[in-house]
C-alpha cells in the first residue's frame, strides 16, 4: 500500500470489543473511538453475554477483539470473570469470526496491540504508527545448547558482542 493512500482511513470500518467483567472493554472503547474517529467502535459485551448471540453486521470491514484476563480482577468476581470469557470464546468460535485477543496491564499497551489487528483489516495512519518493525517480524534462530530461542545464554552473548 502507497504511503499516501494511508492518509484516507478506510470509511465504515466496524471494531467490536468483547470482554468479560474486569477485563478493560470499556476503556479500551473509549481510547479505540478517540484514536480511530472514521471507525465505530461497539463494546458489544453486554449482548453477546446475553441470550441468544446477537446478529452479525455486514459490514465488509469488521474487526473482532477480545480482552485478555491479565488486569486485576476481585476475589469474588473471578469466577464470574473466567465464565463469561470462556462464554465470549466459544460463541466467537461458534460464529465463525476471527478475533484477537488484546493483552496489556496498561491502557497503552492494549491500545497498540488493538490497532495492531485493525490494522490488519482497516490499515490508516492511525494504526501504522503500531505495526510491529521489521527485527521484531523476523524469525529468530534457536540457540544450540537449547530449544528456547530467548535463553540466557542467546541475551547474554548478544549483550556482550555490542
Amino acid at each position: 500500500m502507497a504511503p499516501d493512500s494511508l492518509a484516507a482511513a478506510p470509511a465504515g470500518c466496524l471494531v467490536h470489543v468483547l470482554g468479560a467483567c474486569h477485563s478493560g472493554a470499556q476503556a479500551l472503547c473509549a481510547d479505540l473511538a478517540l484514536a480511530l474517529p472514521h471507525c465505530s467502535v461497539l463494546n458489544a459485551s453486554l449482548a453477546w453475554l446475553g441470550e441468544p448471540t446477537p446478529p452479525l453486521s455486514s459490514q465488509p470491514l469488521q474487526c473482532w477483539l477480545l480482552c485478555g484476563l491479565d488486569l486485576d480482577c476481585p476475589p469474588p468476581l473471578q469466577a464470574r470473570q473466567q465464565h463469561e470469557d470462556a462464554a465470549l470464546r466459544a460463541r466467537l468460535a461458534r460464529a465463525g469470526l476471527v478475533f484477537r485477543v488484546v493483552y496489556g496491564t496498561t491502557p497503552q499497551q492494549r491500545l497498540s496491540q488493538a490497532l495492531q489487528a485493525i490494522d490488519a483489516v482497516a490499515p490508516c495512519e492511525a494504526t501504522a504508527r503500531h505495526r510491529p518493525g521489521q527485527a521484531a517480524q523476523r524469525l529468530r534462530p534457536m540457540c544450540e545448547q537449547c530449544s528456547d530461542p530467548d535463553c540466557e545464554r542467546r541475551l547474554f552473548t548478544r549483550h556482550a558482542a555490542g
